[in-house]
């Protein structure tokens, strides 16, 4: 037991003692270097590094002059310019189909037409319709004439009626004087009394023809105002009957119409894509339902590029920006083009903006239904700033603010600069450097502000996109 005791007591003792050895030790080291550290700090104060030095060896890279260029690169879709869905107007039976998919087609050409008995019927009643209108319209003008003849003969009745009144108020005239006369002679007791009678009597007569001569007179003026409002009617009768001309010859325009709707004609030079129907089949008109279109005609001669801008290049993305596409069908392809028109709005679910680019298409290349990808130049780089690789900025940037080391005169400068814009390849720079700086691309982490270095320069050939 009490061996055991002494062999505890033994071991306990000797880790306390290598225990304090070590701290003591740890401690000695600490103060040493602390001692170190700050004399060395205290020399390099005083003692700025010499060429004789050891030298570290940096890559460097001379800035490039210009800003980056702001591009986006966007998946697009080919569309036709132009694309119609030729319906037909009316139902009917496909006569004659003269195209199918494929074929080129010209802006009117008569592509495909249908046959409808009851069009052409109607077309005909049309056709009857304006006849009689017209006919009607011949009968009424020669109504006017007789109108007017009988009118001119009435106005003569008056003339002659006139004269009659005329003459039998002058015979009144002269027998009512010659009966004064005659009745002063019996007063006078010249001529026998009988004789006054005789001449009351012819008074009397022509007092009766003066008034049935002025009856005549105002019969005539009916006779006129008869034929004058016939005359009117005549002409009123002829207005309508032109009317019903102009109403027959709308029917038959209109029946005309739907004749002619039974053709089918391309809207523009194109090409068919599609087709749904063959020689015999029963066509439903466009206005009936389950109607399918017969063909459907593209154009082909100029296409468009549909693109949808991100949200955080809408703004820059403005008509005429250039444009190059790769489409994947057509590899070692370049199609060089201009934003045409943009949407100017972005879709609310993708906060997208769609664009188009007009392509030329003559030699038929580019098919509706072809994707690929899209360059856009969104903004030209500032010419006043430089481009470095962004592997030479040292440290944190923020706010646009940056530092970086340069060499100049063979020691490494830590310098200050404001960064415009860095894609993570390269760095558009601002401000604080030079064309004829060399920037330190390569161990920046074992540069020291105020090291002398041995420089190797790289090709700093690096475009200035992004």
């Amino acid at each position: 037991m009490t061996r055991i005791r002494f062999r505890r007591f033994f071991v306990v003792s000797t880790m306390i003692v290598i225990g304090g050895l070590i701290a003591f030790l740890w401690m000695h080291r600490s103060h040493s270097q602390s001692l170190s550290n700050s004399a060395f700090a205290a020399g390099n104060e005083r003692h700025p590094v010499t060429p004789n030095d050891s030298l570290v060896k940096v890559d460097v890279v001379k800035p490039h002059a210009g800003g980056m260029e702001r591009t986006c690169i966007l998946p697009g879709s080919i569309h036709a310019y132009e694309a119609a869905e030729l319906f037909a107007k009316v139902p009917g039976y496909l006569k004659i189909q003269n195209v199918d998919i494929g074929d080129r087609v010209t802006a009117g050409q008569l592509l495909a037409q249908l046959d409808s008995p009851e069009l052409r019927r109607d077309v005909d009643r049309g056709k009857a319709a304006v006849e009689r209108a017209e006919a009607q319209v011949g009968q009424m003008k020669a109504r006017i004439l007789a109108a007017e003849a009988d009118l001119n003969a009435a106005k003569t009745g008056i003339a002659r009626a006139e004269a009659s009144v005329k003459r039998d108020i002058a015979a009144f005239d002269f027998r009512d004087k010659q009966f004064r006369r005659f009745q002063e002679l019996v007063n006078a007791k010249s001529v026998d009394e009988r004789l006054v009678d005789e001449k009351e009597d012819q008074r009397l007569a022509a007092q009766a023809a003066v008034d049935a001569s002025q009856a005549n007179l105002a019969e005539s003026k009916a006779l006129v105002a008869s034929a004058a409002a016939k005359v009117d009617q005549a002409k009123a009768d002829l207005i309508d009957a032109k009317a019903e001309v102009d109403v027959a010859k709308a029917n038959l325009s209109k029946a005309e119409v739907f004749v002619e709707y039974t053709r089918v004609t391309a809207p523009y030079d194109g090409v068919v894509t599609s087709r749904a129907f063959h020689r015999g089949d029963f066509i439903r008109g466009a206005d009936q339902s389950a109607a399918l279109p017969m063909l459907t005609v593209e154009r082909t001669d100029i296409v468009r590029l549909v693109l949808y801008v991100p949200d955080g290049d809408v703004p820059f993305t403005e008509p005429g920006d250039e444009t190059v596409t790769n489409i994947d069908a057509l590899p070692g392809r370049k199609f060089t083009g201009k934003i045409s028109r943009i949407a100017f709005s972005e879709e609310k679910k993708t906060k997208t903006m769609r664009t188009e680019v007009d392509l030329p298409n003559d030699r038929g290349l580019l098919r509706s239904g072809m994707y690929g990808r899209t360059k856009i130049m969104l903004q030209a780089g500032n010419p006043e700033a430089f481009t470095v690789p962004s592997s030479a900025l040292s440290g944190t940037t923020k706010g646009g603010k940056g530092t970086l080391f340069v060499v100049r005169d063979g020691i490494a400068r830590k310098t200050p600069v404001e960064i415009g814009v860095d894609d993570g390849v390269q760095a558009e720079i601002t401000k604080g450097i030079t064309s004829t700086d060399l920037v330190i691309v390569g161990n920046i982490n074992t540069v020291k502000d105020g090291q002398h270095v041995e420089v190797h320069e790289l090709n700093s050939s690096a475009p200035n996109k992004r």
